[in-house]
């Protein structure tokens, strides 16, 4: 049964056509401070619509997305002289101040403005339930508040039966309301995160992965497991995460590169069994390790997460393994000319083929590396390259193979449990029986972006190929401007080429259970293609019009609804989506938990297990 707030009505005053929300309807209330602190942002209104008859009710489900307190002897704009405004604007705050619970002036309304939900309440035989909107509100016609248990239950009637969902947070007007997801709806259809900086988007990404995990990893044998890959570029989310890469079965902080991790770390993955540099690793980690500045003043309780990090027998901290390509291979990837390379051009060419096909097979290792460096030399010393688009491309290629001994020769032997290889990587995320996060960082975003378009090629290929659609695969991208930035003609690097894989992702992994969540402050430089790709958004305040007229444009609304988002405090959230929640399309004002409080939780828990361990080990030597 639905219900209402007792003693609060308004009316429908005004209802007009809007190209983006199909209808804008205005609605009155009488002005009572008791009033304005139930009718926010967020609020669902019920209003009689044109399909009722005698022998059933139907009341339309408006959303209020603004309101404002209107004291008419004011106006909306106050204008005259300025003694008489000044005065009318004194007198107004007795008003405003004695009304507490009863309206006793004419003269103070609150309005509202509201857009259609497309759910109508149908009432028949005492009995009401949820359907889709029949007809138009009635202009004239009592409008009546949702109650904290109706708000609710409107909210999530919508989401599918017998899939894991999970609550993302708290209706921001009643923190007694939980919006509830869909995280499989969410996750296959792709997510977006839009916030400027201290909005707490790195914050909101770690609540929305440690929820996600927590519905996959049920019970009910029936729901399949979910991978989560998060490419970390500024190295937030060893801390933020910090919890479900020690509790998870399955967890991983993949490092591409040694230079990202401290010397002393390196030093004792090279020799795990030596007591001092374990102590001078943990160390290191907890001094060098980005933290947030609401942890900042834990820093040395994460001791006790990094000592399980970095234990040889369940290590959780890998270091990126590749296997070297070929002579030929390097060459064909790195031999990239532009412009013209003069009246040598077919000869340069024909040289070039010559060395790709004979070389084809042979594997780049120490011994034939000086064989590719001396033919470089030769190339330069035979005449042939005239122009300097000629010498440019085989000085590029000179440093990719300078790079390629760096990155292939030159890496230290680490201990076996510390490696991993991509194909460790790919065989893990295809393991169906458990949940798990991987959590990649860098100190090179050249790198960390070669690496995402290596690996989301390669799990679509092979996903494309065998036909395997689960586990669900969820690439999240953090500041993704950097991953999928505008297009520039001619670019081939490592910009062009991680764009090119996550609109791949995008627009053709849901058949094959790869999903993709990007999140960023600078919406602006995105490739506009992408904004169109995710079903379900998360935005808080964008101080640029720009921004906002992006996301608008994206998801089809007004860029007005997202002036709530002004007063949004840290942790505040306009969901939208189109799939993943209740209500489909409609905007919905949320309040998100903080990252943080669970991280120290867990720390507290670590902290204290390892007090018990020592006691134990002291009481019974």
């Amino acid at each position: 049964m639905i219900t209402f707030v007792n003693g609060l009505e308004g009316t429908l005053i005004r209802i007009q056509e809007d190209p983006e929300a199909r209808y804008e309807f205005e609605i009155w209330f009488d002005y009572t401070r008791q009033a304005m602190n139930l009718i926010r942002e967020g609020a669902l209104l019920a209003v009689p619509n044109f399909a009722s008859d005698p022998s059933a009710s139907h009341r339309s489900i408006l959303e209020v997305v603004s309101i404002l307190p209107i004291h008419y002897a004011l106006g909306d704009n106050p204008q005259g002289y300025p003694g008489f405004v000044v005065e009318a604007a004194r007198s107004a705050v007795r008003d405003w101040e004695e009304q507490e619970h009863e309206p006793t002036e004419d003269v103070t309304k609150i309005r509202c403005i509201a857009i259609p939900t497309n759910m109508e309440i149908v009432e028949r035989n005492g009995q009401s339930h949820l359907q889709e909107e029949s007809n138009l509100p009635m202009v004239g016609a009592r409008a009546l508040l949702l109650d904290t248990p109706s708000t609710e239950y409107v909210l999530n009637s919508g989401l599918p039966q017998g899939v894991p969902t999970f609550t993302v947070g708290n209706l921001t007007r009643d923190p007694q309301v939980g919006v509830k997801v869909s995280a499989e709806d969410l996750l296959r259809t792709h997510f977006a995160i839009f916030g400027f900086t201290g909005a707490g988007k790195s914050n909101l990404v770690s609540t929305l992965v440690d929820r996600v995990l927590n519905a996959f990893s049920g019970e009910d044998p029936t729901h399949e497991n979910v991978k989560v890959v998060l490419f970390d570029l500024m190295g937030e989310y060893s801390v933020l995460l910090a919890d479900w890469l020690v509790k998870s079965p399955d967890a991983c902080l993949l490092v591409l590169t040694e230079e990202t991790l401290p010397e002393d770390v390196l030093q004792f993955m090279e020799q795990p069994t030596n007591r001092e540099t374990f102590s001078k690793a943990l160390t290191a980690l907890t001094q060098t390790t980005l933290y947030p500045k609401a942890l900042s003043g834990r820093r040395s309780d994460f001791w006790f997460a990094w000592r399980r990090l970095l234990n040889p027998k369940s290590a959780r901290i890998h270091l990126y393994r590749e296997k070297p390509p070929t002579l030929g291979k390097l060459v064909e990837r790195h031999w990239n000319p532009r412009g013209t390379l003069g009246k040598n051009d077919a000869q340069i060419r024909q040289e070039v083929r010559k060395w790709i096909a004979t070389e084809d097979t042979t594997p780049f290792n120490e011994q034939s590396a000086p064989q590719l460096a001396e033919w470089l030399d030769a190339m330069f010393d035979s005449g042939l390259l005239t122009t300097s688009d000629a010498r440019e491309a085989f000085q590029a290629l000179r440093e990719a193979v300078e790079d390629a001994f760096r990155r292939y020769l030159s890496p230290r032997h680490v201990y076996e449990a510390y490696r991993m290889t991509l194909g460790e990587l790919v065989s893990r995320l295809n393991d169906p029986h458990t949940s798990g996060l991987y959590v990649i960082q860098s100190h090179n975003p050249d790198r960390l972006r070669d690496f995402a378009a290596t690996l989301g090629e390669v799990m679509f290929e092979n996903r494309r190929k065998t036909g395997k659609i689960s586990p669900l695969v969820v690439f999240v991208f953090d500041e993704a401007d950097e991953f999928i930035p505008q297009r520039r003609d001619g670019a081939d690097d490592s910009y062009a080429r991680s764009r090119m894989v996550v609109m791949t992702l995008a627009r053709r992994g849901r058949k094959f259970g790869l999903g993709v969540g990007i999140a960023t402050q600078r919406v602006r430089y995105l490739d506009t293609s992408i904004m169109a790709q995710p079903h379900t958004y998360f935005v808080s305040k964008m101080p640029r019009q720009s921004d906002r007229q992006a996301i608008a444009e994206a998801f089809g609304i007004s860029e007005e609804m997202f002036a709530q988002t002004f007063k949004f405090k840290k942790g505040d959230w306009l969901l939208m989506s189109h799939d993943a929640v209740g209500l489909e399309s409609v905007p919905i004002p949320i309040h998100c938990e903080d990252a943080n409080r669970r991280v120290e939780a867990f720390l507290e828990h670590l902290k204290a297990e390892w007090q018990k361990t020592r006691e134990r080990a002291r009481t019974h030597p």
